[in-house]
């Protein structure tokens, strides 16, 4: 995960505390564009640009990018 990435949220709480668990059937919901990293005391958070126009900050075990050929934009 880096600055730029389309990201999405995590709703399966297993899959939160095991990246490399995979649900088809329970995609990361679509939330926004990674703009800046903050860290502090250990753990990693993610400024992201939620598709409202707003800002959010997101734990790094809530966040998961979404492959970049299911973005309907990039057609546009």
């Amino acid at each position: 995960m880096k600055v730029g990435d389309y990201v999405g949220k995590v709703s399966n709480r297993w899959q939160k505390h095991n990246k490399w668990l995979e649900f088809p059937d329970e995609p990361p919901t679509p939330l926004g564009l990674i703009v800046k990293q903050k860290m502090w005391v250990g753990v990693t958070c993610w400024i992201v640009l939620k598709n409202d126009g707003t800002l959010g900050e997101y734990d790094v075990r809530d966040l998961s990018v979404i492959d970049e050929s299911a973005c309907t934009f990039q057609n546009q």
